[in-house]
């Protein structure tokens, strides 16, 4: 009873596991603490120039963000063309939040809750666009190479 049970709770949380947007929200917060990370050590190893650590923590970030959402999150081959695809989503989700946050701030919202649900915008459009853009047609391998995918399993 108790190996069933066990059983049956693993096979749950597989399942869970296997969501596009559970991994795509465990890659995003692997890549929140790379970014800190990274700024931490290049703030200290700039003399504490601010813009400078950013753009180093922020592109090494974006390149292992756009790495891991391929492999993990959306299961594609990584392609340098994702690259661009991806940075060009995050822009697309930097303008909409930047917009959001001025409407709410605007609105008289608590700057704190601004900050979330800006950031849970981000994070909703992120995913929708780069499940898109991670899976587009050019990206997909053809179609015989999915059906010997499938059929090896």
């Amino acid at each position: 009873m108790l190996f069933r049970s066990l059983v049956r709770r693993w096979a749950r949380l597989k399942a869970q596991l296997d969501s596009p947007l559970l991994r795509f929200l465990l890659v995003g917060g692997f890549g929140e603490l790379l970014y800190l990370g990274l700024y931490s050590l290049f703030w200290h190893l700039s003399g504490q120039r601010a813009p400078l650590a950013i753009a180093i923590a922020g592109s090494l970030s974006l390149l292992a963000n756009t790495v891991m959402h391929a492999r993990v999150s959306f299961r594609v081959a990584f392609r340098p063309a994702l690259l661009l695809r991806y940075g060009l989503v995050q822009l697309v989700c930097l303008v909409l939040s930047v917009a959001l946050g001025a409407l709410l701030q605007r609105l008289g919202l608590h700057g704190l809750l601004i900050g979330v649900l800006s950031g849970l915008a981000w994070s909703l459009i992120s995913f929708l666009l780069s499940r898109r853009a991670f899976q587009g047609p050019s990206l997909r391998p053809p179609p015989a190479a999915r059906s010997e995918e499938h059929t090896s399993e």
